[in-house]
This record gives structure tokens, C-alpha cells and sequence, in this order.
């Protein structure tokens, strides 16, 4: 697996809710190689080797994996692409992606953009497309929010993950 960050890595003490936390989040949020972008060239370098041996792959973006991903100059070489409570997600992302997408939001995620999003993958690839709202879950849950204390929201964090299944084995 690819080392996309280089090494540099969120932290817990990043989330600790302080004001230091904070700043220091959003030091590291604001630059390489937290800024989706930024990882494009990477992005396209690591599926073409992939693709090299198997010529189906997909991809899974968590939070702000998913604006990575649509950003990726790549993104139409992936078979299929998913995300889970994706970040910056905006209406133009439909307009980049021609493969098939699913989509698992949580409740923090904007149910205007996201149905958008959905709608817009939709028109071009009529049934190839998923979208299941996860309304009782934070974004994160199903990385590292995930609440496996065996609750509700570890069997939604289960069910996402089977989702997941279901959808590569259907695109795969």
C-alpha cells in the first residue's frame, strides 16, 4: 500500500477539541498532503501499477478520500469508485466520475448535495449507482469514528462494510 501522506499524519491530539488541536488541525488540513488534490499524480502512478496486473479495481475514499479521488486526474481508469461520509463533496464531482459509484454518507453530510451527486451519476450510468444513507451515524463511523463497542453503530459500521461487498463484487 502506497504511503500517500509521506509519513505525515493526522493525529489525536489534532480532534482533542482545544484550540491548540485546532490549529494544529487545521495547519495540517490546509497543506500537502492533506489537500485532496495534491494527490492526483499519486493517485494515477499507484493504479496504473495496479492495473498492470489486474485490470478491475475500485477504490474506497473515506472523508476526504473521496474529493482525493474525484480529483484524481485517473478517476475514470478505476472500474468503480465508493466512498463512505465523504468530504467537500459538491455537485461537480458527478460531473468528473464516469463509473459507477456508491455512495454511504452519514448525517453530517448535506442530503441536497449528496441526492445531487446521485442523481447526476444516475443520468449517465442509469442503475450502476448506490446511495445509502447512513442518518444515525457521524461522519467518520465507518474509519476512524467507528464505534465497535457493539452498539447500533457498530452494526451500521458492519452494514457498511457489506454494502461495500455487495457493490465491488456487482462491479467488479
Amino acid at each position: 500500500m502506497p504511503d500517500f501522506l509521506h509519513g505525515s499524519y493526522a493525529t489525536a491530539d489534532m480532534f482533542s477539541g482545544t484550540p491548540e488541536g485546532d490549529e494544529k488541525k487545521n495547519k495540517y488540513f490546509s497543506g500537502f498532503p492533506a489537500i485532496p488534490h495534491t494527490q492526483s499524480e499519486q493517485i494515477g502512478a499507484a493504479l496504473a501499477e495496479i492495473k498492470a496486473k489486474y485490470p478491475h479495481v475500485g477504490t474506497v475514499g473515506y472523508c476526504w478520500g473521496w474529493k482525493a479521488t474525484t480529483t484524481a486526474k485517473d478517476v475514470n481508469d478505476f472500474t468503480a469508485i465508493a466512498t463512505c461520509h465523504p468530504s467537500f463533496i459538491d455537485v461537480e464531482d458527478a460531473e468528473k466520475v464516469n463509473v459507477p459509484v456508491c455512495l454511504l454518507p452519514s448525517k453530517d453530510e448535506d442530503k441536497k448535495t449528496v441526492n445531487e451527486v446521485y442523481e447526476r451519476l444516475e443520468k449517465k450510468n442509469p442503475g450502476q449507482n448506490t446511495l445509502k444513507w447512513y442518518d444515525n451515524d457521524v461522519h467518520g463511523w465507518a474509519a476512524a469514528r467507528g464505534d465497535l463497542s457493539g452498539n447500533e453503530h457498530t452494526k451500521a459500521y458492519q452494514e457498511a462494510y457489506a454494502d461495500l461487498l455487495t457493490f465491488f463484487k456487482a462491479k467488479l
